[in-house]
């Protein structure tokens, strides 16, 4: 049995999945579901990163200075299925952030760009749900390659180190118009930034023939580091602060056809450590390649 295969929802479906995912690169990782072999999809999107509160340790209040805090990230994605249980990916952005004081004169206004941290990774699917009685079971290995910004600043726009990471995913179709994933994994960094591990709760419903919904849930904790305005803090060490995030996000995916798909998303920060209470919302557009 192949994907294309199933019911209704055949490639739009699982490419749809990962494209949707891929949209909001910031946030996710890998994918249980793998293309046919020899085929994939590139995604560019946009994504804009709000806030006006922040958390300093455990509590939430106004940012420094009661600050503006954004980012706007453009992103481009692309994944390739090499055979049926392989498949690589990789994704590189360039991103712009702010911090301004105001809307009242005088403002003050200190922005940053710069090329952020790129992704690549290698996925091998143990178990193929389609072939078995089991859900499909990947394991994805990636490196992450610091990006070319200055450090040392609340709106910098990353930590400016190199690093790798590891995790387990799961996918399964409850039917043939929803799906479920979960993935949980480690990242290690380098330049005294914390390690940290991730999970992701994901389901994609699909709507009708060519629209599907997508939520999720996603957890970063760092496992040690500093607390701003704490001891031994002082802003050059940004980096090595313990930035936790807890986060719901909802997407909205069109398939135009077999091959070119939008899609649209909003997600928020429920809670964290030392991380911005962000609103983040943004759109992709996908182009899948390939036979399938």
């Amino acid at each position: 049995m192949t994907r294309s295969s199933l019911p209704t929802v055949g490639p739009v479906f699982v490419l749809g999945f990962g494209a949707l995912l891929a949209g909001e690169r910031a946030l996710a990782n890998g994918t249980a579901w793998l293309a046919e072999p020899g085929s994939g999809y590139t995604s560019l999107s946009f994504v804009m990163q709000t806030a006006d509160e922040y958390y300093r340790s455990k509590s939430r209040g106004a940012t420094p200075r009661g600050a503006d805090l954004s980012q706007g990230t453009l992103w481009l994605t692309t994944n390739y299925a090499v055979s049926d249980s392989w498949a690589v990916d990789a994704t590189v952005g360039w991103a712009r952030s702010d911090f301004m004081v105001g809307p009242m004169i005088p403002t003050t206004m200190a922005n940053f760009t710069g090329l952020v941290d790129t992704k690549v990774g290698v996925t091998w699917r143990v178990n193929d749900e389609l072939s078995s009685d089991h859900p499909s079971v990947a394991l994805r290995c990636g490196a992450v390659l610091a990006g070319d910004y200055e450090t040392g600043h609340i709106n910098s726009l990353g930590d400016g180190a190199n690093g790798y990471e590891a995790s387990v995913i799961v996918g399964e179709f409850v039917n043939n118009r929803l799906g479920l994933q979960a993935e949980v994994g480690f990242r290690w960094r380098g330049n005294k930034v914390p390690n940290e591990s991730f999970a992701t709760v994901s389901g994609v419903w699909l709507l009708g023939e060519n629209l599907s919904l997508g939520l999720d849930y996603r957890l970063v904790d760092a496992q040690s580091g500093l607390d701003i305005g704490g001891t031994g803090f002082s802003p050059p060490r940004f980096p090595e602060v313990e930035e936790d995030v807890e986060m719901i996000s909802g997407s909205l995916y069109y398939a135009v056809n077999e091959r070119f798909s939008f899609s649209i998303f909003h997600a928020a920060v429920v809670d964290g450590r030392n991380t911005p209470h962000s609103s983040v919302y943004g759109g992709a557009v996908s182009y899948t390649f390939g036979t399938y």
